[in-house]
């Protein structure tokens, strides 16, 4: 036999188990980036859902001016004059005003700690700390950085590998890709429906997960990328690398004479004004010092991915500082593409849809492939019955366990009180707790179908539990705010029940393949 004749298949046989252990390897960390990452498309949807019930803001009342609103929560807590604060601007979607102060602290180890409050932009009453409803925001960081130290890096590592596990498994499938493009086979006879699964929506979704695959590498180890350039091009000046980057420091100190700041806000509204112009947030440098700076961003939204801001000396209105797609920073218009296709904010509500649609569909064929190794390892000899539990347990357990306390986490967001202290914490601890009381039961477990199928039960009934509870509590602010045009919290609700809906279909589906199994092994016909 031709050794050269061989060789392909040898390559192809090496990729095949490089793909496989690989993508074992990662599964865990990489279906809790594509679920938490397909929720938090709809980051600003699900904080309307869960603070403006409680919340709600009277659209027909004038807003306090922004002017008004700093001077009073500067009143109202210890700013640190010697820090920066920064002010989130109220949304159709989050229509409060966040702001992010650092206030003195005799408690803290530094003298001062971070704070951020969600403020209401007709009354100035601070509604609640931008933590106490933290599910949007614990989805979102589970997706880019796990809630651990280096969490960020840890995920880069796992888009590097997925890279190499969509390169390979196109290598693969390199023959077949074309020909059995939508090759499904439903013969109960045939054992392939895992298979098909795993490599039809492989090829479908492989435009957006290559994507993802590259603006996550590049969004996570940015810092990596950056070091390098900072110790090898500009010799450890970061400043420099900064400044080259569009990302300019302050680095005066701020000056012992007070100076009003109303030609502050007569720049933020003039460059609100601007044609194209939507503002984000605003960035204060020493307020209230007469060399104090005011950064104004946002949005050009006549250009694709283009964020604007300008800083300005508000003694005199000088610019100091200002990025615009005239003045273009080719660093800074690349990472804003990047976030801007990463996250689908570039069109509408219909591309974030089809987003979530292919991303939960990546999440299943993640499942699907771990459980054809799992499938595999069974039917050899010498495979060893450990890993393949151990195999088991982190697919079903892991993945179905991050679905389960996400039920719990709608669930826990809507019941547990919103003066409770620590409201944030509590919801993360029953996440997690959520999240290990499944992984244990799913230790040993005898019929995976049937333990599949009562976690998906389990995560609808979840999910239905939060919608009646949603109504009983707040049925007549919900209605309130569809007339006022806060339609998200409604839009969350008619996602849940949809979500419900296809967790009971799939539910009933695996049974009734599980009843058709049994009877196969049983000798009983399929048709009487």
């Amino acid at each position: 036999m031709n050794p050269r004749a061989n060789a392909p298949h040898k390559v192809i046989k090496n990729l095949v188990e490089a793909h496989s252990w690989l993508g074992l390897i990662i599964s865990p960390l990489l279906f809790i980036v594509f679920w938490a990452g397909a929720i938090t498309l709809f980051h600003d949807e699900i904080t309307q859902w869960a603070i403006t019930p409680h919340h709600p803001v009277q659209s027909s009342q004038q807003d306090i001016p922004l002017g008004s609103l700093v001077e009073q929560k500067r009143a109202e807590y210890p700013v640190d004059q010697q820090g920066r604060f920064r002010i989130n601007m109220p949304t159709a979607l989050v229509p409060y005003y966040i702001f992010y102060m650092e206030v003195l602290d005799d408690a803290a180890e530094s003298g001062r700690q971070s704070l951020a409050i969600l403020v209401d932009p007709k009354t100035g009453e601070t509604v609640a700390g931008k933590d106490d409803f933290l599910l949007s925001q614990f989805i979102y960081r589970l997706h880019y950085n796990l809630h651990l130290p280096g969490g960020s890096y840890l995920i880069g590592m796992v888009t590097l590998v997925l890279l190499f596990a969509l390169i390979s498994g196109v290598f693969i499938h390199a023959r077949k890709l074309f020909k059995h493009f939508f090759q499904y086979r439903v013969d109960k006879q045939r054992r392939d429906n895992l298979l098909d699964l795993h490599t039809v929506v492989g090829v479908m979704t492989l435009p957006l997960t290559l994507m993802y695959a590259l603006s996550g590498l590049v969004l996570n180890l940015a810092i990596v990328f950056q070091l390098a350039f900072a110790m090898f091009i500009y010799q450890g000046d970061q400043q420099a690398l900064f400044n080259d980057a569009g990302f300019k420091r302050v680095v005066e100190p701020r000056s012992q004479t007070p100076m009003i700041m109303d030609n502050a806000f007569e720049l933020i509204e003039q460059t609100r004004q601007q044609d194209n112009f939507e503002l984000r947030n605003v960035i204060f440098h020493h307020y209230g010092a007469d060399n104090a700076l005011v950064q104004i961003r946002g949005s050009d939204t006549a250009s694709f991915a283009q964020r604007d801001e300008v800083t300005y000396r508000i003694a005199n209105g000088a610019v100091v500082d200002k990025v615009n797609a005239e003045q273009y920073n080719v660093f800074r218009q690349g990472r804003d593409v990047l976030v801007t296709l990463h996250f689908g904010d570039f069109a509408g509500m219909d591309v974030r849809i089809l987003y979530f649609i292919l991303a939960i569909a990546i999440s299943a064929m993640i499942v699907a492939g771990n459980m054809l190794w799992i499938n595999k390892r069974r039917t050899q000899r010498h495979s060893s019955p450990r890993s393949i539990a151990i195999a088991s347990a982190v697919t079903i357990g892991g993945c179905g366990g991050i679905i389960v306390a996400t039920a719990v986490g709608f669930l826990c967001e809507r019941v547990l009180p919103a003066t409770l202290p620590a409201r944030g914490d509590w919801l993360v601890a029953c996440f997690v707790l959520a999240l290990l009381a499944t992984m244990l039961v799913s230790i040993n477990i005898g019929n995976v179908k049937r333990h599949i199928s009562r976690l998906l039960l389990l995560t609808s009934a979840l999910l239905l539990i939060t919608l009646i509870t949603d109504w009983l509590m707040f049925a007549e602010q919900i209605i309130t705010l569809w007339q006022n045009g806060f339609t998200a919290v409604i839009g969350v609700q008619v996602a849940m029940g949809l979500m419900a809906a296809i967790g009971v279909f799939s539910a009933l589906k695996l049974r009734g393949a599980q009843h058709v199994n049994t009877r196969e092994k049983l000798g009983v016909p399929l048709v009487n």
